[in-house]
């Protein structure tokens, strides 16, 4: 089939780690070049601009288990690959120098003006909320979220002042993408952007993260010293807004034979700011209650999923909450913050509690340990079955009616 119209995206959100927005970006246009030869997708790359093809996107790093921040296996390896790669990979390796980072990204931003209107592109499909700078054809912007806007506390402040603009890339948007029904309602309220004109293309779990049995399960747990159903989870980037404070808060309340029964485990790498964690810290680390484990491999993520005996996600603000359809799609209970969008993925088969309300999490806690929810097999597939409700090839299919909404040929 001839193509038709051209679609420029930028490659960095392909080729970056596979967390967050990469990974929302990678699987999406997978699903759009799988489902549609019509467009040709244009992805500039900090030195340059290449074709993203099917053939050029491997299977997933995350669906086999790699790294989350891993980028090698996302792409292919040859020479010409590894050299496009590389601008990202050492953004991401200095990214704790901000003197680096910011003459990083106006670099990237001056290549990507001097050449975007060479390119000829039909439309840019801003994965990363707003392009770069104007790419003098119509865009098409993803908000994965305005915590931004609600809370600025919880970001670093050239984050917060790069994204100030993003009310002008949403008013001149002809449609506008998000990722849950929350989201979309926190655009309404802060843009006044027509209800109609927003679409929700919601993300999913990866193949990886699915049920393999406790006798498996056990296995992988066993190198990490833990034992299946005999812990707590959390899993996110350690950041303010993850509010691990209350967890760590609500732990520290329950009595020492109960938190050597189910000690908290939480998987995240390095983020930033100051995540005020109480001075209880040190003593449950000492005794064992408290693990803090970094560089986990999505395999060994699967299974610590599904072998907890609750996720956790008191979360200040989310735009979607991963972790909850990850740990769901495993069979895993989850506990969530109230009045937040994870409520859409869970429904009625979470606990909930007031984000920082530590007493409300003790109860949690407590109620996790004087049940065995976790081993239910009906409660197990309902809630795999909730996670499959949420599929990437579903979402680009969303995502291709927008591109024919606008009349892309």
């Amino acid at each position: 089939m001839t193509i038709r119209s051209t679609v420029g995206l930028e490659a960095r959100m392909l080729y970056g780690p596979a967390t967050g927005i990469s990974n929302y970006s990678f699987h999406i246009v997978r699903g759009l070049l799988k489902q549609t030869s019509c467009y040709q997708f244009r992805g500039f790359v900090g030195a340059g601009w290449r074709e993203i093809t099917l053939a050029s996107m491997v299977t997933a790093d995350q669906d086999e288990g790699g790294d989350e921040n891993s980028t090698s296996s996302r792409f292919g390896n040859s020479f010409s690959e590894r050299i496009a790669r590389l601008p990202i990979q050492l953004a991401v390796r200095f990214s704790d120098a901000r003197p680096v980072r910011l003459l990083y990204r106006e670099t990237y931003r001056r290549g990507f003006a001097a050449t975007v209107r060479s390119e000829r592109l039909d439309f840019f499909h801003a994965f990363n909320f707003r392009p770069p700078s104007d790419p003098g054809v119509p865009v098409l912007p993803v908000i994965y979220d305005l915590s931004t806007f609600r809370h600025p506390e919880y970001h670093p402040a050239d984050r917060v002042a790069w994204l100030t603009s993003l009310g002008d890339t949403i008013e001149r948007a002809p449609l506008v993408q998000t990722i849950s029904e929350f989201s979309k309602r926190e655009i309404i309220d802060l843009f006044g952007y027509p209800a109609e004109r927003i679409f929700v293309a919601p993300p999913a779990a990866a193949p990886v993260f699915t049920p393999k049995g406790e006798n498996m399960t056990s296995r992988d747990l066993a190198p990490l010293g833990l034992k299946h159903g005999q812990y707590f989870l959390a899993v996110g980037t350690l950041e303010p807004r993850k509010n691990i404070r209350t967890l760590v808060s609500a732990l520290a309340q329950l009595a020492p034979s109960a938190r050597a029964q189910c000690p908290l485990v939480v998987v995240g790498g390095k983020g930033w700011g100051d995540l005020k964690l109480p001075r209880q810290l040190d003593a449950l680390r000492s005794e064992g209650s408290l693990r803090l484990l970094s560089g986990i491999r999505n395999m060994q993520l699967r299974s610590l999923y599904e072998g907890a005996r609750l996720l956790l996600m008191p979360s200040l603000y989310e735009g979607f909450g991963m972790p909850v359809v990850e740990a769901m799609a495993c069979g895993t209970p989850v506990a969530y913050s109230s009045c937040s969008a994870m409520e859409e993925i869970a429904l009625t088969l979470g606990r909930v509690a007031p984000a920082e309300d530590v007493d409300a999490w003790s109860d949690v806690l407590r109620e996790a340990l004087s049940c065995n929810e976790h081993l239910d097999p009906t409660l197990r597939r309902l809630r795999i079955n909730r996670a499959r409700a949420f599929d990437w090839y579903r979402s680009a299919g969303l995502v291709l009616d927008a591109y024919r909404h606008l009349g892309l040929r």
